[in-house]
């Protein structure tokens, strides 16, 4: 039986090719080395949420392994059991949840996963956060499987929905070709029928999916997970996209990892350079994700809503942070931390340069990863207002966000600018490359990490200031 075994967690959703089994993520020491047919061990997953879908295409084209064990309890890598690949860590204990209404495959699931992850037993959950509803990430073979589920599953709890492939009513303006449309309304119906609200956002708790604090919920959307911990303080982990399906239909996760407040509690300050605009927020917890994956750091920064969300996305991005804290924001108990880490102006610019793959001549500006809240809205149009953009501008957002933007008139000013703005979509998630689009321009460190890994694009990553210095000028 061939073994491999990885010295550095992998990003699922992009750090496999999924045809040849073969690991492409950047840096990765085994980069090159198949999965396929090994008993794979592996120390965590970092990244995307919706990487838990992969495990299904693995299997369709014949290159899963046949076998992982993981050093640490991780949900994405746990979700592939629901693709029939066997998951396993030492040391687990077998436990029982009693609950006849709890259909038999996903009680299954559910005691499995809590024997792999060590839980002290199972927690209902008030809400759900459903990530991997894009036909561009999850493809054919996690339709078929949500096409398999919708015939036999109702959800129980509340669940709202990760962005899609393109927007619903406007798809064709924005160049989506039909083939992709249909396979996308196919994975709405899907949902839909499971009783799921179509949200389609990545921000579920701009547009009503709020939970309390110290409420346990089961949400996916890496950056969704990490505000909901640090910002509001619920509890949950960082769940695959199928697991949380299975936590919609049942009502249940297993207790462990950050729903225990031993594993909330911080390991490190983070002192970083004087802050000189958002994007600096999105490069301090890359360089953080990158360097400390599994930490839960103490961010020393300023805290409004875009902020946070800068930091939940980063970190989840380049690493698997589920949890931070910031003083004054963060309403989980502070305990005292000894250790600091000092980051420099020099190594956020380091990102940036990272990211960036080109300098100048894009095809297309992207903002909106997460999703633009009102607030940002308003900041964007004070800034562009009087200007004329020069290339095109693509705003994303919710459609609940979308009508207060319209009502509010702040929509005129972006009009007037040159920006369009959509709703129920992503960037990260929609097939740019098959609309003409090769060269993309964000403020995202995210949106600049997936955009090139998954979509296979040039990258510009840049603060929004030097976005508009560049392409728009006075009207």
């Amino acid at each position: 039986m061939k073994e491999l075994r990885l010295t550095h967690p992998i990003s699922w959703l992009d750090g496999i090719d999924l045809r040849t089994g073969k690991i492409i993520q950047p840096d990765h020491p085994q980069r090159g080395e198949s999965i396929a047919g090994k008993v794979l061990y592996i120390p965590h997953s970092i990244g995307s949420t919706v990487g838990a879908y992969v495990f299904f295409s693995l299997r369709k084209y014949g290159t899963a392994p046949l076998k992982i064990i993981l050093e640490e309890p991780d949900s994405i890598t746990i979700s592939a059991e629901l693709a029939g690949i066997p998951v396993e860590l030492k040391g687990g204990r077998k436990l029982k949840l009693e609950d006849p209404e709890v259909p038999d495959e996903f009680r299954r699931y559910l005691e499995k996963e809590a024997s792999i992850s060590g839980a002290e037993g199972f927690v209902r959950v008030s809400s759900v956060h459903i990530s991997g509803v894009s036909y561009a990430t999850i493809g054919d073979a996690g339709k078929e499987w949500l096409e398999e589920m919708k015939e036999r599953v109702r959800f129980r709890v509340l669940a709202t929905t990760n962005p899609l492939g393109m927007d619903l009513t406007k798809w064709r303006e924005m160049g989506v070709p039909e083939s992709f449309a249909s396979g996308q309304l196919s994975i709405v119906e899907s949902l839909l029928q499971m009783g799921a609200i179509p949200s389609f956002t990545c921000t579920p708790y701009l547009v009503g999916n709020l939970p309390h604090f110290g409420e346990h919920i089961s949400w996916g959307e890496s950056s969704a997970v990490a505000y909901a911990n640090s910002v509001l303080g619920a509890k949950t982990n960082r769940e695959g996209g199928t697991k949380t399906i299975v936590s919609a239909a049942t009502g249940y996760t297993s207790l462990y990892g950050r729903h225990l407040e031993i594993n909330r509690r911080p390991d490190f300050r983070v002192k970083p350079p004087e802050m000189e605009g958002l994007s600096d927020y999105y490069a301090l917890a890359f360089l953080v994700g990158r360097e400390y994956p599994n930490a839960v750091p103490v961010y020393l920064v300023s805290g409004s809503v875009p902020e946070m969300k800068a930091l939940s996305a980063a970190g989840a991005a380049s690493g698997s942070i589920e949890i931070f804290h910031v003083p004054g924001v963060t309403p989980n108990p502070l305990q005292s931390v000894d250790r600091e880490v000092e980051v420099t102006r020099s190594e956020l610019r380091g990102v940036y340069e990272e990211l960036s793959t080109f300098d100048g001549g894009t095809d297309l500006v992207v903002l909106g990863c997460p999703h633009l809240s009102l607030q940002e809205f308003r900041t964007i149009a004070q800034m562009v207002n009087g200007r004329r953009a020069t290339t095109r501008f693509w705003l994303y957002t919710s459609r609940a966000v979308l009508s207060m933007v319209e009502r509010s008139g702040l929509k005129t000013v972006l009009d007037r600018f040159g920006a369009e703005t959509w709703a129920d979509t992503c960037m990260v998630v929609s097939p740019l490359e098959d609309m003409g689009v090769r060269k993309v321009t964000t403020n995202s460190a995210k949106a600049a990490k997936y955009l090139r890994t998954l979509r296979g694009l040039e990258v510009e990553f840049l603060d929004l200031k030097e976005i508009l210095e560049r392409y728009s000028v006075p009207r």
